[in-house]
């Protein structure tokens, strides 16, 4: 079933929103926008919201109270990994020896966020990328923890950069954008103790591509696996002779992601999604190198699989199932076949992912590896416990980091819904009275790029819970909860699939009792932002109030503006007059029509120095939003911009508590007049009587 989408507004109306690309630091954009902010000061400072604000912040201080461990980095002798450790407002660089129940923190920016980190083997050298305002336009350093020093290098146009050492930590090969260009990114090898002028280029492309290549390295340093992202369905797969220059493609032209490494020994194997939605496990014969030759290790099964971590002994495979994370192995038999498998018993949670990186298609969400030969190491949460650093010996039950039984408490629980079109929909329901009365209601959706909303620890959701409120993730089409076909169904010409799917998860809470309109909320990130964008315009009448984080909203000049051209294998080429009809058909700014509307209560959300999405979407919906209101509208409609921050990866806890309190105080001050108002209209109708 397809949304009904309001009449076109004229083009004069488009064109009259051109101002707000200007310079938000001068008139006309920057008086527009302090009247945005004050507008936002006056809602605090009114006595009703006010107190729903206070509340709110404290319970969302409490839920970032906690630490937050990630994904592991195995080292000699321990685990590296970015945490946010109790009391902390940022993430730094922590340490954690085996068999030792202290973390210790060896690297911190005081000045900057870290955007990502990779070690040497050794664990003694990291290669950092920071950013300062949330920009994630990372510039490299090299650090040493043995001797607490920086070195004297600078890595410029690192953004996202994808490291791998050489064996002997002489140096390392990287990706980067010469120039600090925005697309054509490329591998270079850079030397310890020179300067970035001086490196080698031994990957190179086109200054304009769009293609995403990362690098890993075999054991000895001669060659490297280049994955090259071509979008968002397909990796090419390609082993470089680093010495002859030689290549060997390996995978190329398949609309499928893989995701493959080096063992220990250098054998060469890995996921793949070709001849499986689902994802696979197989060995390559260099030998005998075409995808037909390959030797499977692993067959399909109901599990989405994500990457691996390949030993010589054993493959041990993270992906999820019924939106949860799953942790296996599989344990090979002396010539590299599958001998069997077993799974971790794991409950309804999430494995920790590496930092997301605009642009990546590859199998490289979650993350599991080698401990040692026998033993996995990852981090695991679930909506309303933080994560915590296991390992897993198969045959034993998952442990702590210090060896004790994983035991957790939560009030998740996996069920589903059916869409309008028959087909089933994942839902993970945090719920403080399972099969009780309707209560307050924040519903999370994101279906886009393949990526599947997950179970992971979310200080929003604990924050809803402590406050008495029930909070839904749905899994929507156009994400990967359940393999390649799931994220086909919603992109491109079938995005709107994905907004028709998050409507019917909301009508259908409403018709099972979960909730009721008058306190359902609703809220999203980017992609998920655009999601609740286009829910605003679609179906206004779907819930009390939304939360539309760094949207995008402008669906026909997206890609015009930051890197957003690395969205158009989900989004649609507005380019190409093929696409532009059905891309205007789900634009947020697009489906607004001239005549007035009514809306519920919405914020909208972004950063001064976002640069994966341009704040212009926020800036352009609100105020379209603004012309379109009804004269007699009594509901909110609010833009929250932080002036240091960007796209939200490495904000400040204390800033994210201070967003996220005014988002809360939106909801709940809708929630209490909508109640206030449907008191008054039973009244009336009580009085008629």
């Amino acid at each position: 079933m397809g949304l009904a989408v309001s009449a076109q507004p004229s083009d004069d109306l488009l064109a009259g929103l051109a101002w707000m690309r200007g310079d938000p630091e001068r008139a006309p954009l920057a008086d527009w926008l302090r009247d945005r902010a004050d507008e936002l000061a006056a809602f605090r400072e009114a006595p009703e919201p006010r107190g729903h604000r206070a509340r709110a912040a404290a319970a969302l201080r409490r839920a970032a109270a906690v630490p937050l461990h990630g994904a592991p980095h195995v080292v000699r002798g321990g685990v590296l990994s970015l945490d946010r450790l109790p009391g902390a407002s940022t993430r730094t660089i922590s340490w954690r020896a085996r068999h030792d129940r202290l973390c210790h923190t060896v690297h911190a920016e005081p000045e900057a966020a870290i955007d990502w980190f990779h070690p040497a083997p050794s664990g003694r050298l990291l290669v950092v990328g920071t950013s300062s305002s949330g920009s994630e336009r990372s510039v490299g350093a090299i650090v040493d923890l043995s001797r607490g020093r920086r070195l004297s290098e600078r890595l410029e146009g690192v953004r996202s950069a994808s490291v791998a050492w050489l064996p002997d930590e002489s140096g390392f090969l990287y990706t980067r954008y010469p120039g600090d260009r925005d697309y054509g990114r490329e591998i270079w090898r850079h030397r310890l103790g020179t300067a970035q002028s001086e490196d080698e280029r031994v990957w190179g492309q086109d200054a304009d591509a769009t293609a995403w290549p990362d690098v890993e390295l075999s054991p000895d340093g001669t060659h490297a696996l280049v994955h090259v992202s071509i979008g968002w369905t397909r990796t090419d797969v390609h082993l470089l002779d680093l010495q002859s220059g030689r290549t060997i493609t390996l995978v190329e032209g398949r609309d499928s992601l893989t995701r493959f490494h080096f063992s220990p020994g250098g054998a060469i194997a890995g996921v793949t999604g070709v001849d499986a939605p689902y994802g696979r496990v197989v060995r390559v014969d260099l030998a005998a190198p075409a995808s037909e030759d390959w030797i499977e290790v692993l067959a399909e099964s109901d599990v989405v699989l994500d990457d691996c971590s390949v030993g010589d002994r054993t493959v041990f495979v993270v992906g999820e199932k019924d939106m949860s994370g799953v942790v296996g192995v599989v344990t090979l038999d002396p010539e590299g076949a599958a001998r069997d498998v077993e799974w971790a018993p794991l409950p309804i949670g999430q494995i920790a992912s590496a930092v997301p990186t605009p642009g990546q298609s590859t199998m490289r969400t979650r993350v599991v590896r080698h401990l040692d030969a026998d033993t996995a190491v990852f981090t695991w949460s679930t909506l309303d416990a933080p994560p915590r650093l296991l390992t897993w010996t198969p045959g034993s039950p998952p442990c702590d980091w210090a060896g004790d039984p994983l035991a957790v408490t939560s009030a998740v629980r996996a069920t589903q819904v059916v869409a309008g079109d028959g087909e089933t929909l994942p839902l993970l329901l945090l719920d403080p009275q399972p099969e009780g009365p309707p209560l307050p209601t924040l519903l999370h959706g994101y279906g886009g790029f393949g990526l599947s909303s997950t179970a992971a620890y979310s200080e929003v959701a604990a924050a809803w819970l402590a406050l008495g409120g029930r909070y839904v993730v749905a899994g929507l089409r156009g994400g990967r909860e359940r393999g390649a076909d799931w994220h086909e169904q919603g992109r491109l010409d079938r995005r709107q699939r994905v907004f028709d799917d998050f409507a019917d998860v909301a009508d259908a809470l409403v018709a099972d009792g979960v909730c009721d309109r008058g306190r359902l909320a609703i809220w999203g990130s980017s992609n998920g932002g655009l999601l609740i964008a286009a829910t605003l315009v679609q179906r206004p009448d779907l819930c009390a109030a939304a939360h539309a984080a760094v949207p995008m909203t402008d669906m026909l000049g997206y890609h015009r503006l930051s890197i957003a051209r690395l969205w158009m294998g989900d989004f649609g080429d507005p380019e190409d007059p093929d696409h532009r009809d059905w891309i205007r058909a789900y634009s947020p700014l697009h489906g607004l029509g001239p005549a007035p509307a009514a809306f519920p209560d919405v914020i909208v959300t972004t950063g001064r120095h976002d640069t994966r999405v341009d704040p212009f979407h926020s800036y352009a919906f609100v105020e379209a939003l603004r012309a379109r209101r009804s004269a007699e509208a009594t509901e909110l409609l609010l833009l929250g911009e932080d002036l240091q921050g960007g796209h939200g990866v490495g904000k400040p806890a204390d800033r994210l508590i201070e967003e996220r309190a005014d988002v809360f105080a939106v909801m709940f001050t809708a929630f209490a007049r909508r109640a206030a108002e449907s008191d008054a209209l039973a009244s009336t109708d009580s009085d008629s009587l």
